[in-house]
């Protein structure tokens, strides 16, 4: 299955895809791989997981409630050691296609993950001499047979293209048409 979300920029689309995950990853016998270049360092990145699995502040006390205790945080790494895994090009490298879906195989094979995380689409390099339409068309073909393939779930946070102002100067909401390339964000994903 192939998800792909979209959203006004700043608004959420990271927290709120990550929060649906790792619930999803609580309330289930599943595991999730995470690729979020735009959230690095991963240490920092991981210590926001702890903050939406506990519900406490990862570095300080808010309101009266309390930061995460020690005790929570050694719960915590035990259980998300067993469930999430964070994904990541060496130092200096970039993604492309081809290094994240064999990265995916891989941790499909050796970690039985069945959740995909890719925060965010341009953030992965295309290789090749095709149109950026046509790069689109295949990579989102490639995930959607490799979802199907290995039943597993694919959910890709994508950016809008420029975000057009309303009344009262907020923004219109964006749909999967307006994802920034192609209209086949729309028309070639599940949901």
């Amino acid at each position: 299955h192939l998800v792909v979300g979209t959203g006004i920029p700043s608004h959420g689309k990271s927290n709120f895809t990550e929060f649906m995950v790792l619930n999803y990853v609580l309330e289930n016998d599943i595991k999730a791989s995470f690729f979020s270049p735009e959230h690095q360092p991963l240490e920092l990145h991981y210590s926001t997981f702890v903050q939406k699995v506990i519900g406490k502040n990862y570095f300080f006390e808010i309101e009266g409630t309390e930061r995460v205790s020690k005790i929570e945080l050694m719960q915590f790494h035990n259980w998300a050691n067993q469930k999430l895994y964070l994904t990541s090009p060496d130092a200096g490298e970039f993604a492309t296609w081809e290094w994240l879906f064999e990265k995916f195989k891989e941790q499909i094979y050796s970690f039985g993950i069945n959740i995909f995380v890719i925060d965010a689409w341009n953030k992965v390099e295309h290789t090749g001499n095709r149109s950026e339409r046509e790069n689109i068309s295949k990579t989102l073909s490639r995930l959607t047979q490799f979802a199907q393939q290995n039943n597993v779930l694919i959910i890709v946070v994508a950016h809008p293209t420029k975000m057009k102002r309303i009344e009262g100067g907020l923004y219109e909401q964006p749909t999967l048409y307006d994802v920034s390339g192609s209209a086949d964000f729309r028309n070639q994903t599940h949901d």
